[in-house]
């Protein structure tokens, strides 16, 4: 014979831990023409505020007629990094290779191809496949930033 159990025959609830997603507020959702001038395609991305560390990240969310590319968020600041070491000379896409996780080899020109949208950089004379930044790149980074308030920004 069995003993009662006092107070019911209760279950043990089991949650499973679930990655927080600090990239819920989209303050940017735009669209950029592909880097090959063969082709009216566009790649997508999305500008986030991070929910706790209020500074702004990028992803590519997308393209039209193909091609894989990483969808990982990353530091606005990373690429502004990496922009600012290019002043006064054409640089190609692969500069933007260490912003990413991810090795897909479309990355770089759509992540090129994403700030040439926002702005930051245009084409050199010599070749579109090679970048300069803008002449207002200053002033475009600086209105990217605004887009967060930044109030409890980690250094």
């Amino acid at each position: 014979m069995q003993p009662e159990i006092a107070g019911g025959n209760e279950q043990a609830e089991v949650t499973a831990d679930v990655p927080v997603d600090h990239f819920t507020n989209i303050v940017l959702d735009g669209k950029a023409l592909k880097l090959s001038p063969k082709t009216v395609n566009h790649v997508f991305y999305e500008l986030s505020e991070h929910d706790e560390l209020k500074v702004l990240y990028l992803r590519l969310s997308g393209n039209e007629g193909g091609g894989l590319h990483s969808k990982e968020w990353i530091a606005i600041d990373d690429v502004f990094t990496l922009l600012n070491e290019q002043e006064d000379k054409p640089f190609k896409s692969t500069v933007f290779k260490s912003a990413f996780k991810g090795s897909s080899a479309n990355n770089t020109g759509f992540l090129a191809a994403c700030c040439r949208g926002l702005g930051l950089i245009i084409p050199t004379e010599k070749s579109v496949f090679l970048h300069q930044l803008a002449p207002d790149y200053e002033q475009r980074r600086e209105e990217l930033l605004s887009l967060v308030d930044g109030e409890t920004k980690s250094e």
